[in-house]
This record gives structure tokens, sequence and C-alpha cells, in this order.
């Protein structure tokens, strides 16, 4: 897999780029829906898994306020990283990555976890100068399994990625050392930790039910892949 021909990012976890950032996105998370907390009963996926947190963030995208707020965000975040390029995951980075991409005047490409099996076979659409160095765009982070899937094939087409921004992440650490694995540098606007404490803040949530939902995190984190 072609990486960077510098030095190897020498981290990968999961910092917001400031606690107050932080805290500002998290509140537009909630109150705009993108994520949501029930503890009885626990939401339910597709999957059969069950959790007390529901991440939605294509309520964002009809949301003007909150998604200009989201895209400043990011837009700042980009600005103190060198990249010449700017990629989504398809299909939830796609639309962010092309604001961010129109503010900062750079080419723009769109990711998929794997090639399609018909046209010209690929995994990696849109144009962008050959060894460009790529910011890979996604909205949520909880396995970073699209994430690195994403960066192995933008590597595998020729181009660098060592950054990737979030919106929002459940700050895994299992996610922590797949991404590092890759040398991928992480940041996150912020975190569903930093959700549950607006949730709280705002009232939506008693003691007990901020309860449930650390516990809750608390026991992924621990479980291994």
């Amino acid at each position: 897999m072609a990486m960077s021909g510098g030095p190897m990012p020498e981290s990968s976890v999961s910092v917001a780029p400031a606690q107050q950032l932080s805290a500002s996105i998290a509140e537009v998370l909630v109150r705009s829906g993108a994520v949501s907390f029930r503890t009885s009963p626990f939401f339910r996926f597709t999957s059969g898994v069950e959790s007390p947190v529901y991440v939605d963030n294509r309520q964002l995208l009809g949301d003007i306020d909150a998604r200009l707020e989201i895209v400043e965000a990011f837009v700042e975040t980009a600005r103190s990283m060198e990249i010449a390029a700017i990629a989504g995951t398809a299909t939830a980075g796609i639309a962010w990555g092309a604001w961010i991409a129109d503010r900062l005047s750079l080419p723009f490409l769109y990711v998929r976890s794997e090639a399609k099996a018909w046209g010209k076979e690929r995994a990696v659409e849109g144009a962008a100068p050959e060894g460009a160095r790529v910011l890979l765009i996604e909205d949520l982070a909880y396995t970073a399994g699209s994430l690195a899937a994403a960066t192995e094939n933008l590597c595998e087409a020729g181009f660098i990625v060592d950054d990737a921004l979030t919106i929002v992440s459940y700050d895994m650490p299992s996610a922590d050392a797949r991404l590092k694995a890759l040398g991928l540098r992480y940041v996150t606007l912020t975190t569903i930790d930093e959700a549950l404490a607006a949730a709280q803040r705002g009232g939506s949530l008693n003691g007990h039910e901020v309860s449930v939902v650390e516990k809750w995190l608390q026991d992924r984190r621990a479980e291994k892949d």
C-alpha cells in the first residue's frame, strides 16, 4: 500500500481540535437530532445490536445553520494541514467533502469501500493530481472500518493519505488502533461523550439515563475486535 514518503504520523488518537469547539459541535448534533439517546428501550439496529445512542448525521444536511457551523469547523481544521485534495467516503462523507473542497478550492474525490464491478471498476471517483496528499472526510467513526477501507483504496490509487476528519466519534480504542496501524492522523470535531454531556445540560437526560449510556460506552470500549 503506497503511503507518504515522509515521516510516518506518530498517532491516530481522535482528539477534538479544542474543548470549546467540541462542546459547541456536540450541542449542534443534539439540537438537530443527529445524535439521540434513549435508554428505555434501547434503539435496535438492522444488525440486531441494541444501543442507547443513535447517530443520524443525515439530519444535518437539511439544517442550514447546523450544516454551516460544521462545514466551518471542518474548513478551519483542514487549513492547518498540508493537503492538495479532499476525499469523501461513499456515501456519508461525499456532501461534507464536497463542501470543504469548494471552500478550500481543492480537487474532490469520493471513495467507495471497494471497487464497483462494472464500468471502469474504480473504487475512487473524481480527479486529483497523481500522488496528491488527500484529506479523508467521514461523518462518523465507530469501528473505523470505512475509514480504513477508504484509506487503503486511496493509497492503492496512488494518493497519499495521512489525515482524516470526522464529525463525531465513539472514541473506541479498537478504532484508534486500526487507524494507527495505517499511519493515519485522525481528528474528530466532537465525540459521543461530548454529545451525552450536551444532552444532560439541555435537560433531555437525567442522571440515571446518563449513567446507563456511560456504562454502555464503557462496555463497548472494553470489547476486543
